[in-house]
């Protein structure tokens, strides 16, 4: 019976580390998808006129995030939701409204 219960309590302390990694690769996937965004953004910069500058903006979509996951951790079985969710939040710290766009709030619930 103690056994049971210190079996139970591992295999659910696992369950909640897996979710924690899961999570972490999600973000890093996020924050890559942003930098290449970016990047594909800072590079086009210099052949643009002085008055289209201010108004080119790029953009990071859920569907780059999976792929960078994918990539880049070898992850497969991603709900969108969710990646939509880690992706909003890392657009917003990253402050990706200034040069950014996103189909990650078309995912809230």
């Amino acid at each position: 019976m103690i056994l049971g219960y210190f079996r139970r309590r591992r295999v659910c302390a696992d369950a909640v580390l897996q979710d924690a990694h899961f999570d972490a690769q999600l973000r890093k996937a996020a924050d890559i998808a942003i930098t290449r965004a970016r990047r594909m953004l800072s590079e086009r910069m210099p052949t643009l006129p002085l008055q289209e500058q201010g108004y080119d903006r790029e953009r990071v979509d859920v569907d780059d995030v999976i792929g960078v996951a994918h990539e880049h951790f070898g992850l497969v079985a991603i709900p969108q939701e969710r990646a939509a969710a880690i992706l909003r939040a890392r657009y917003e710290l990253r402050t990706g409204a200034l040069d950014l766009d996103t189909d990650a709030y078309d995912y809230e619930r």
